[in-house]
């Protein structure tokens, strides 16, 4: 399995959300940032441009074999990194960081809140931030193809529940919600398919599909995002996510 997230995706919803994380954080040159469960370290590279050569970046994920990669794409801007597997029963707890902060993988860690973990592994002073989808208002390139699953092939994608996924109430009690605003653009069709479908795990769900049903899904997904699709076919689509800041003061 590769990462949770492709090339495609990142670079047309996950990059720009990243350097609004990034700046929303005041992430300042030399620090110790974390990008925690960081997937292809999307946000670890903007947390590395930030730091800067004298900073350093800890990229935490329950998966080990995700890892190397992210190491390599985050060491390209010029910053220290470190790289730790964490696993629920065993939340990390040894690095006290100046900055914390996940994006877009609330969802993928399970055990205690991932709210809980930012928080213990920010330092007293310092600052954490979750950015998760904005439940109440679910962005549509996520939610035309989780309903074009469910109608066309019946299929409720775990995948899908797991990215959109946020904190309930009690979990957020005490973080400030931050609304982010962003425009996410595809490159037609079959940008749309490779980014949402072929570089996910959803196109391990629709393994056992039937050949047309693809097509089917494909077409769905179309008709669901005309409103944001001009006339050569480019979707710019926008978007609002909710960043989850730690209350002040840090880590007590």
């Amino acid at each position: 399995m590769g990462p949770r997230y492709g090339r495609l995706y990142a670079n047309a919803v996950l990059r720009p959300l990243a350097e609004q994380v990034t700046d929303a954080l005041d992430v300042r040159q030399g620090q110790t940032a974390c990008d925690l469960i960081c997937d292809s370290g999307t946000l670890g590279l903007a947390l590395g441009a930030a730091v800067g050569h004298e900073g350093h970046v800890v990229l935490i994920d329950s998966d080990a074999a995700l890892l190397p990669a992210a190491s390599h794409e985050v060491s390209s801007a010029g910053c220290a990194v470190s790289a730790q597997v964490a696993e629920a029963e065993t939340a990390p707890d040894d690095h006290r960081c100046d900055r914390v902060a996940s994006l877009c993988t609330f969802g993928f860690w399970d055990g205690v809140s991932l709210l809980d973990v930012a928080k213990r592994m920010t330092h007293r002073g310092g600052r954490a931030a979750v950015l998760t989808w904005d439940s109440a208002n679910p962005p549509a390139h996520e939610v035309a193809l989780d309903v074009a699953l469910r109608d066309v092939a019946g299929l409720e994608s775990s995948f899908l529940t797991r990215c959109l996924a946020g904190p309930d109430a009690a979990e957020a009690l005490g973080w400030e919600p931050v609304t982010l605003h962003d425009v996410v653009r595809f490159d037609g069709i079959n940008v749309y398919w490779a980014a949402m479908v072929l570089e996910r795990p959803v196109a391990h769900e629709l393994d056992h599909q039937p050949g047309d049903s693809a097509q089917a899904m494909r077409a769905a997904c179309v008709r669901a995002l005309q409103p944001w699709t001009a006339p050569d076919g480019t979707m710019r689509i926008p978007v609002r996510a909710t960043l989850w800041c730690s209350p002040p003061g840090g880590r007590g």
